[in-house]
């Protein structure tokens, strides 16, 4: 199998000749698109990697367009820039260039982030701090609700740019779940529908999605996969190590296949490289083939000693 018939059997839950393997991390906001395009070839030629992820490193775009948020009714106020802004254009160049280079021969993913999570990052421009976001929430959900659905329409926009420009899906970061965030009724109100809309577009556009579950430092990196059970994705990854559910519970949580299982913050960082090939082995071994791509719970640390995630590679393709 090349790399992307070995990723369309995981994708269809069958097995694939050797295990899939993908690891990221982020990038510098200074790098141009063609840095950019340079340093994702760079880490995918060196891991043998089977998928690009592009990471979106131009975090916290301004979308207020100078509206100071200070209250909640302030978000139905809001104007978006669509398609004509820097952080759209960097990513469509940089998905045009991987395509030109290597999209014959692997699946480029570019990350796609929550619609309520940009809205948070918003408030930071519109001089407020999460914190004031969550009161509003609480206060006047209506008014958030109008605000998140706007930023949500544009990034279904943005999605089907990415794909026209030659992705072959989105990785889709959701956001939000903590337990002790959102109630699952609130967290179903202003995060869920947002979600399912972008998520759904690419889909009907033929686009693969990945879903990562994300849980924040300051909750301990923990979330909830149960809310996330009947998303449309193709693969499903959670941090295995932190959320209480384990690759076997997911997926049979998800019925989906399955993307993850080495800890990002225990063993990929600590332990040695033949620490890290012995516990690949054991999780393919347990796990199995079928409908699996060996990765991280989450995102790497930039600077990670490369021979640590190119022994899990090289282990998964024995």
């Amino acid at each position: 199998m090349n790399k992307i018939e070995r990723m369309k059997a995981v994708f269809a839950n069958e097995v694939p000749d050797v295990t899939p393997v993908g690891f990221w991390f982020h990038y510098p906001v200074s790098l141009t698109a063609r840095e950019s395009a340079d340093a994702h070839l760079k880490l995918y030629r060196e891991l043998n990697g089977d998928i690009i992820k592009i990471m979106d490193d131009c975090f916290g775009q301004d979308l207020t367009h100078g509206l100071k948020i200070e209250h909640a009714s302030d978000w139905r106020e809001i104007t978006l820039p669509g398609r004509d802004c820097p952080q759209y254009r960097k990513m469509e160049e940089v998905i045009r260039l991987l395509a030109q280079e290597v999209g014959e021969e692997v699946m480029i993913f570019p990350t796609m982030w929550s619609p309520f999570k940009l809205a948070s990052w918003a408030y930071i421009f519109g001089g407020s701090d999460e914190a004031t976001f969550m009161r509003h929430c609480a206060e006047d959900p209506d008014s958030v609700a109008a605000g998140v659905s706007k930023i949500a329409d544009v990034l279904t926009d943005w999605t089907e740019g990415y794909l026209q420009a030659g992705a072959s899906g989105i990785y889709y970061s959701g956001q939000f779940s903590e337990p002790r965030r959102f109630i699952p009724e609130v967290w179903g109100r202003l995060v869920r529908p947002f979600d399912l809309q972008v998520l759904e577009r690419a889909k009907a556009l033929g686009g693969y999605t990945i879903v990562h579950i994300c849980g924040e430092a300051d909750h301990g990196f923990r979330s909830s996969p149960e809310r996330y059970a009947d998303y449309p994705g193709d693969l499903f990854n959670w941090d295995v190590h932190r959320t209480g559910l384990s690759l076997e519970e997911g997926r049979t949580l998800f019925c989906k296949p399955i993307l993850g299982g080495l800890d990002n913050h225990g063993l990929l960082t600590e332990g040695t490289p033949e620490e890290i090939a012995a516990e690949t082995r054991r999780i393919i071994a347990s796990f199995g083939r079928r409908g699996f791509m060996l990765g991280a719970d989450c995102t790497v640390p930039a600077d990670i000693d490369l021979a640590r995630l190119k022994a899990a590679a090289a282990a998964a393709k024995e």
